[in-house]
């Protein structure tokens, strides 16, 4: 027995609607500034804009009666692109990031252009589930940045602002959880970035079910840790000596009361719904250093892309889907002029 998927669990309001497309008129107006913020060539991502290392690799599908990949990406000879990321929306030098990461999977059919894209991250809670709190916090980080990138900038002045919208996160009857997040993020260990388990904020649609998913390291290895851990030169060296196995899994949604799909304080328990396994990620020995290149920091991998049975699926993903494709549309036209 699982929940099945419905149109209403995207469902907006008239005030959030309105927020959200003011958000989005910012949003080329930030992506066109980062590259004078992060001293980039070319423009940056918005969020997750610095990069580790991305790795190539094949897609194996589990077939099962939760899912079947061959038939929702049209064939058998899947591959796969990761992008290891970290969620600021500038560019850091050095090791001394806090240790929140990204996961971006792109699994691809190699004979005919059909995609799905999966950015995950190594920590998925949240600590709102206002749409119209986190959009007007979202509002204010464009303003932000976008002062930051003008010449004679009085950013500071967006700073108070900024922090009143985030400080609001927390005026909130489900104060407990939210609280009980913010311990999570601040309990974190720094590890080697491949060691850790990625998951999806919020659901997909797999078919017409709803699940939570996760990327999940298959081989028992020691871990590495420390705060010195320099995250680039780690996975380049490591992928130039060994092959990465991982396990793509899925969490399937069953009731409202213990999975709710729009409730993004909660964790679903595995008593409730456990991981399941449909997909295999070998990442072979390679030189990731290749993958340097304008070209791979130019690929998207927006969810919102993906054929209509692999969609994210929520009222915070709702918003995003937006956010996203002016994103990565800006993106990709700023850079192409480069």
């Amino acid at each position: 027995m699982c929940l099945t998927y419905s149109p209403k669990y995207d469902d907006l309001t008239a005030e959030e609607e309105q927020l959200l497309n003011e958000d989005v008129e910012l949003i080329e107006k930030a992506v066109s500034v980062s590259h004078k913020l992060n001293e980039k060539r070319i423009s940056t991502r918005n969020a997750h804009a610095k990069s580790f290392g991305f790795a190539r690799g094949d897609f194996i599908p589990v077939v099962n009666e939760v899912a079947d990949f061959t038939e929702f990406l049209k064939g058998h000879n899947l591959g796969v692109i990761i992008r290891y990321s970290h969620p600021n929306a500038f560019v850091s030098e050095g090791s001394g990031e806090y240790p929140l990461y990204g996961c971006a999977v792109k699994i691809y059919n190699k004979n005919i252009p059909v995609s799905a894209k999966f950015p995950l991250v190594n920590l998925p809670v949240f600590v709102t589930n206002s749409v119209s709190k986190f959009l007007k916090l979202h509002l204010k980080a464009n303003r932000f940045i976008i002062s930051r990138g003008t010449p004679f900038s009085l950013s500071f002045l967006k700073i108070p602002g900024l922090i009143r919208a985030g400080l609001s996160l927390f005026f909130d009857k489900e104060i407990l959880p939210i609280l009980n997040n913010v311990m999570k993020v601040l309990d974190i260990e720094k590890q080697w970035i491949s060691s850790y388990d990625f998951h999806s904020v919020g659901c997909f649609r797999l078919g017409e079910r709803m699940v939570k998913i996760r990327l999940k390291p298959s081989q028992n290895k020691k871990v590495q840790k420390g705060e010195d851990i320099d995250q680039a030169k780690t996975l380049r060296k490591y992928f130039l000596n060994s092959e990465l196995l991982l396990d793509f899994q899925v969490q399937l949604a069953v009731d409202e009361k213990r999975t709710p799909v729009n409730n993004l304080l909660k964790d679903w328990k595995e008593k409730h719904s456990e991981f399941i396994t449909v997909g295999k990620i070998r990442l072979p020995k390679q030189n990731i250093s290749d993958y340097e290149t304008i070209s791979y920091e130019n690929l998207s991998f927006n969810p919102f892309e993906n054929p209509e049975e692999l969609q994210p699926l929520g009222r915070m993903q709702k918003i995003r889907q937006k956010i996203y494709n002016q994103s990565v549309a800006t993106r990709q036209f700023l850079n192409q002029q480069k």
